[in-house]
């Protein structure tokens, strides 16, 4: 993995404003790998994908992880404070197929990637979200079948893709991190899911804006071009907005 510079990272923060988190995920992967084959990016499972953006997450901000969540049970705003290490954890092989029984049927499946998820994006912008889930899950369902024998994909029962989700989450827990949250005001305990793709592109907007009001303000004083002032350090940018009070 290799530390985008400055103007790459603007030009992935202004071709993923506005598109899906998928989008931006793998923006985000191909920045930090450009040497990899898109498609191959798109074909890593979620994972993977979220071991990559918390590689790239230290290399850009440093391991410590700031953020608020609320509570469950009383709505109270809570910080929490964390390592990436802390959230980092084994993620499945790529390519793997698995298998799962439930309800009587036998299900083989492989994990999801960002290929489906952008197929999902899809589904949900035609304004069907539940039928968007199941088709993630079809659509990761390699065979199925019962003791009469196969069965179309399409006519499982929900509660076997359930089971399939369920089993797919122990396969590949990188997939879905949840912090356990103990509440200030109310002691409660609950699950705090953590996405690394929402926040590590959060940081990303908030660093690009600060970029470019840096440059808006070196060329406004100086004359130098955007090019020019990227290729300045950030103790030489910073050392110059002292000297303009920016």
């Amino acid at each position: 993995m290799r530390t985008p510079d400055t103007s790459e990272l603007l030009r992935v923060w202004e071709q993923g404003t506005g598109e899906p988190a998928a989008i931006r995920a793998l923006l985000l992967m191909r920045a930090a790998a450009p040497e990899a084959d898109g498609d191959a990016l798109a074909h890593c499972n979620i994972g993977q994908r979220d071991c990559v953006l918390l590689n790239l997450r230290d290399a850009l901000f440093g391991p410590e992880i700031h953020c608020l969540t609320d509570c469950t049970n009383c709505g109270e705003p809570i910080e929490l404070d964390f390592r990436t290490d802390d959230i980092r954890v084994p993620h499945a092989d790529p390519g793997g197929s698995y298998h799962t029984t439930a309800h009587g049927y036998e299900v083989q499946f492989r994990l999801p990637d960002s290929a489906d998820l952008l197929a999902l994006e899809v589904e949900r912008q035609a304004e069907q979200p539940a039928q968007a889930e199941r088709r993630l899950l079809e659509r990761c369902v390699l065979d199925a079948w019962t003791e009469e024998g196969d069965v179309e994909v399409a006519t499982l029962p929900n509660a076997v893709l359930s089971a399939v989700s369920q089993e797919m989450g122990e396969t590949d827990p990188q997939a879905e991190v949840l912090l356990e949250v103990v509440c200030p005001e109310c002691s409660a305990i609950s699950p705090a899911p953590f996405d690394i793709v929402s926040h590590l592109w959060a940081e990303l907007d908030a660093w690009a804006r600060r970029m470019l009001r840096e440059v808006h303000a070196l060329a406004a004083a100086y004359g130098w071009s955007e090019a020019e002032i990227l290729r300045m350090s950030a103790t030489r940018r910073r050392a110059y907005l002292d000297l303009i009070g920016g």
